[in-house]
C-alpha cells in the first residue's frame, strides 16, 4: 500500500513532524521454515473432481527428532501428534493416519459448508519445541494433481489480493471448473471484508452454486475458524476472472489459500488441472522477480502480475509490458522467456509491490492439462543459501512421479560449484545456468530426475522451487522460497505538510550509498539520506550496503490544494470507419491532500458514434454525467465506454470533451488530457443497377422476363444490400418461371430483392430474373428499379430515393 503522507504548510510557526517510521529489518529465518504453519480450506466444485488422494509432507533441517502437533479447526486438543521428525526423516499427514481423502471438510470442503463460517476446517501445525519445518500439501485424482506450500508466519497479514489462473477453459456444462479462496482466523474477533471483484461475480453458498451475489462480503470469526469461497465457472461470464484481484481485508491477522480446482488456460478446451497456492500479505511483497519456465508452451507458460496500488508499470527482461491499477492483473507473454525450453527464465520488475503468480506445465507436448500455479517470492540478496529439505519429491500423495525436477535461482556472483544439489545425500551434477535478459543479478537452473529428499545449499542466496508429473495429465509445482527474508526500508516524512513544504528522509541513515527515485525514475545528484521533493509524484529510495541494494516502499506526496486529474483515453490507431469498434476510457485520479465533494465528471458522449455500454468502476452513469461524490487523496477510478461506429457515419473530425465540477476548486497543477479526438472515414461503394427487359412490345397473356443485373465497382465491399422492383399495375409475377440468386429473396408484394444475405466485392456483380405475365393493355407499363438499401455510402446514388 501507498504511503498517504500529507506535508502541511506553515509560515508563520515552525513545526515538526514525524508521520511515518518504519525501521529497516530483515528476519534471520528462512522463508517457509517455521514452528507454526496454516492450511486454511479450499473446494473443489464437487467431490474427487480435481483431488481425492491427498497428503500433507512435513521436512526439516533439524538434526534432533521432534514432535509436530497437528491441530483441526479451533479444536484446542490435536487431531494427531507426530513424532521423530528429523531431516532425511520426513512425515505423512494423509488417509493412513486420519486425513481422508476427498471431500474430507478440512483441506477440502463439501457443498453444504462453502460459504458458512466454520470451526471444524483446516489446519494449523505447530512444534510444540520451537523447532522450524516444512509444509507442503500435495493432492492427486486420476487426472489432476496440485501442491501448496505453507508459507509459515509470514503467511499472516491483514490484506491480500485474490490471486491464481483465469479459468477459461470449456465446461462442457459438467461443473467441473472452478477457482476458489480459503481464509481462516488466527486470533478471536476477526472480521474479514472480501471486496473489488467483478459486480458479475457469483460465489456458492451451500447447494446453490451461484447463492452469494453481493459485491462485497463481510465475514465474522473467531481464532481457528475458517470460511471459503468458490466462483463455480459457469455460473457467470464474470467467473472466469472477475475474482482475480479482489481485496481481502481483515481486522486481525489470517492466512488465507487460493487457486483453481480444476482450472484451465485454453479457451474451448476441457483441459484443465489443480493450480493452487498461499500467498503472503501485501506487506511481504516486493518488486523484482524471476520465473523458470516448466514444459509447456507459452499459452501454459506465463507469469501472472496483480497489482495492490494504482499504477503499476510491469517490465519483462527491461521491456515495459503494461500498467494495472490495484486489484488489476496482467498475464506477461511467455514469449518474454530466455527461450521455450523447460529451465528458461524470465526477469519481471515492477514499480510498486505486486503479486506475483506463475502458470506452467508439466508434461512435455500438448499436455495443458498438466498445468500447475506457484505464487513467487521477490528476489533480494538477503534470501537464503540453502533449502534444507524437499521431502518425497517423487511421490504426489503416494503416487510415483513421471517427472520431478527442482528450480532454482541463485546470485550471478556465486561460483556454479558452490551451489551443491544433493538427492538422497548425494551430490547432483549442476546443468549450465541460464542468465534472464534484463538483470545481471541473477542466473538460474532447472535439475530433473530427481527422487526422495532433496537438498540444495550454496555459499551466495538461492531460491528453490518444485516441479512434479505424473506423466499423461497430471503435474504440479511447489515453490519454497523466502518471503521474509524482503528487507524493509524505511521512509520518513518530515517537516510538515503537503508540497512544497517537506523532506522525505531514511529512517536510520547508516547505509553506504543512497539514490532517489520519483515516477520510477532517477533523480540526478539525489544521493543522500534526505530529499526535498520538487513537485507531487512518486518517490522510492534504493539504499546500498555492501554488495547489496534494497527499495523502500513508494512514497506519494501531495498537493496542498484540491489536483483532479482527468484523461481521456482510447485504443484508436488510425481512422475509424463502419462497423469499427472504439472504447474509450475516462480516469481520474485525486493528487490533493485533503477529499473533494460532490465530483461529478461530465461526458457528453459523441453522436456520431453508437454506444454500446458504459462502465463505472466508482459511482453511477445517467449521461451524460458521471457522479462521483467523495474522492479520497491518491484515489482512482474510471468509466469505460464500448461504442462503434455506424454503417454510413458523418465524416470528419469529431472531438470527445470531458470537464469535471466538484465543491473545491481545482488548482490544476497537474495536466489533464480532456480532449480525445478521432476521424471518421466511411467505407465507399459504387453500385450500378442495369435492367433490360426482353420484349418491348407485348400482347395480352405475355411472358416478359426483366433481368436485373447489379455491380459493384467499390473500392469496398457492399453489404445489406436490397434493391426494390415492384411490378406495375399490368403485370403479374410469376415465381415459377422467375430467377433468383441463391441466398437472396425476391418479395413480389413489396418489390424488394433482398440480396442482404451476400457480399458483393468490388468489380462483382449478381443477376436477378423476374418473369411476368401480361394482364392489362390499356395502361402504359412503366417497370421502375432503384437501390433501396445499402450499408455503405454510394458513390453516385442515393439509396430509396424513388429514383
Amino acid at each position: 500500500m501507498s504511503l498517504k503522507v500529507p506535508l502541511l504548510k506553515f509560515t508563520s510557526i515552525k513545526l515538526f513532524f514525524t508521520f511515518i517510521i518504519v525501521l529497516f529489518s530483515v528476519s534471520n529465518n528462512y522463508a517457509q521454515l517455521d514452528s507454526e504453519h496454516y492450511l486454511p480450506p479450499l473446494k473443489q466444485v464437487f467431490n474427487n473432481a480435481g483431488i481425492q488422494q491427498q497428503a500433507v509432507y512435513f521436512s526439516t533441517p533439524e538434526t534432533t527428532p521432534f514432535p509436530i502437533e497437528i491441530y483441526r479447526g479451533n479444536s484446542t486438543t490435536p487431531l494427531l501428534t507426530l513424532t521423530g521428525l528429523v531431516k532425511g526423516s520426513g512425515k505423512i499427514f494423509d488417509n493412513s493416519n486420519g486425513l481422508g481423502n476427498g471431500d474430507n471438510n478440512i483441506t477440502l470442503v463439501t457443498n453444504a459448508n462453502t460459504g458458512e463460517v466454520l470451526s471444524t476446517a483446516g489446519l494449523r501445525i505447530i512444534a510444540p519445541g520451537g523447532q522450524k519445518f516444512y509444509v507442503n500439501y500435495r493432492g492427486r485424482s486420476g487426472a489432476q494433481a496440485g501442491s501448496l506450500t505453507s508459507k509459515g508466519s509470514k503467511a499472516k497479514g491483514t490484506e491480500f489480493r485474490w490471486g491464481g489462473i483465469p479459468n477459461r477453459a470449456e465446461d462442457n456444462n459438467n461443473r467441473k471448473l472452478s477457482t476458489t479462496l480459503g481464509m481462516m482466523a488466527t486470533e478471536d474477533g476477526t472480521v474479514v471484508t472480501v471486496s473489488g471483484y467483478d459486480s458479475g461475480v457469483r460465489f456458492r453458498k451451500g447447494t446453490n452454486a451461484g447463492g452469494i451475489t453481493g459485491t462485497s462480503q463481510t465475514i465474522s470469526l473467531n481464532k481457528g475458524q475458517s470460511f471459503v469461497l468458490e466462483a463455480v465457472k459457469n455460473q457467470s461470464a464474470s467467473n472466469v476472472d472477475g475474482w482475480l484481484g479482489a481485496k481481502i481485508e481483515a481486522t486481525k491477522p489470517i492466512v488465507i489459500s487460493n487457486g483453481g480446482l480444476n482450472v484451465g488456460v485454453r479457451t474451448g478446451s476441457q483441459s484443465r488441472d489443480v493450480g493452487i497456492d498461499q500467498p503472503v500479505a501485501v506487506e511481504n511483497l516486493g518488486r523484482e522477480y524471476v520465473f523458470v519456465r516448466g514444459n509447456g508452451a507459452n499459452e501454459t507458460e506465463f507469469p501472472i502480475i496483480v497489482a495492490t496500488q494504482n499504477n503499476t508499470q510491469v517490465f519483462a527482461g527491461g521491456n515495459l509490458i503494461g500498467t494495472i491499477n490495484d486489484g488489476e492483473y496482467l498475464e506477461i507473454p511467455g514469449s518474454n522467456y530466455s527461450s521455450t525450453s523447460a529451465g528458461a527464465s524470465m526477469f519481471v520488475t515492477t514499480s510498486r509491490e505486486a503479486y506475483a503468480y506463475q502458470c506452467l506445465q508439466g508434461a512435455t507436448g500438448n499436455k495443458i492439462q498438466t498445468i500447475g500455479m506457484n505464487f513467487i517470492a521477490p528476489v533480494n540478496c538477503l534470501l537464503p543459501n540453502l533449502m534444507d529439505e524437499i521431502s518425497d519429491i517423487d511421490r504426489i500423495a503416494g503416487s510415483l512421479t513421471n517427472e520431478s525436477a527442482i528450480t532454482i535461482i541463485a546470485s550471478a556472483l556465486t561460483p556454479n560449484t558452490n551451489i551443491k544439489v544433493r538427492e538422497n545425500g548425494v551430490l547432483v551434477p549442476l546443468p549450465t545456468p541460464v542468465f534472464p535478459a534484463g538483470t545481471s543479478d541473477w542466473k538460474t537452473f532447472y535439475v530433473n530426475g530427481l527422487s526422495g529428499e532433496i537438498d540444495v545449499t550454496s555459499s551466495g542466496p538461492i531460491a528453490v522451487g518444485t516441479f512434479m508429473s505424473l506423466g499423461a495429465n497430471a503435474g504440479l509445482a511447489g515453490y519454497f522460497s523466502g518471503f521474509d527474508t524482503v528487507p524493509v526500508v524505511g521512509v520518513e516524512i518530515t517537516g510538515g505538510g503537503c508540497f512544497p513544504a517537506g523532506n522525505l528522509e531514511e529512517s536510520t541513515k547508516n547505509f553506504d550509498a543512497y539514490q532517489w527515485y520519483k515516477n520510477g525514475n532517477i533523480i540526478a545528484g539525489a544521493t543522500s539520506a534526505v530529499y526535498t521533493p520538487d513537485s507531487i509524484g512518486e518517490y522510492y529510495l534504493v539504499v546500498t550496503e555492501g554488495t547489496c541494494s534494497y527499495s523502500s516502499k513508494t512514497v506519494d506526496v501531495f498537493n496542498c490544494d484540491p489536483d483532479i486529474v482527468v484523461k481521456k483515453t482510447s485504443d484508436i490507431s488510425g481512422d475509424l470507419t463502419d462497423g469499427d469498434e472504439v472504447n474509450f476510457t475516462v480516469t481520474v485520479q485525486s493528487f490533493g491532500l485533503f477529499p473533494v465533494t460532490n465530483l461529478v465528471i461530465r461526458d457528453i458522449f459523441p453522436t456520431q458514434l453508437d454506444l454500446i455500454s458504459v462502465t463505472p468502476s466508482q459511482g453511477t452513469w445517467v449521461s451524460p454525467d458521471w457522479t462521483i461524490g467523495t474522492m479520497e487523496a491518491g484515489e482512482l477510478f474510471t468509466l469505460k465506454f464500448v461504442s462503434k461506429v455506424p454503417n454510413k457515419p458523418e465524416e470528419g473530425v469529431f472531438s470527445n470533451v470531458v470537464s469535471n465540477t466538484q465543491d473545491q476548486v481545482d488548482s490544476n497543477d497537474s495536466t489533464d488530457d480532456l480532449i480525445e479526438s478521432f476521424t471518421l472515414v466511411s467505407k465507399k461503394i459504387d453500385l450500378s443497377l442495369n435492367k433490360t427487359v426482353d420484349k418491348s412490345v407485348v400482347k395480352l397473356n405475355d411472358i416478359v422476363t426483366f433481368t436485373l443485373t447489379l455491380s459493384n465497382k467499390g473500392p469496398d465491399t457492399a453489404t445489406g444490400i436490397q434493391v426494390k422492383d415492384l411490378l406495375p399495375s399490368g403485370l403479374e409475377y410469376v415465381a415459377l418461371d422467375s430467377e433468383i440468386p441463391v441466398n437472396t429473396t425476391y418479395n413480389s408484394i413489396t418489390g424488394i430483392w433482398d440480396v442482404s444475405a451476400l457480399d458483393l466485392l468490388q468489380n462483382n456483380s449478381i443477376v436477378l430474373k423476374i418473369r411476368a405475365k401480361v394482364t392489362d393493355l390499356n395502361v402504359l407499363i412503366i417497370n421502375k428499379t432503384e437501390v433501396f438499401k445499402t450499408e455503405q455510402k454510394d458513390l453516385d446514388s442515393f439509396p430509396n430515393s424513388g429514383n
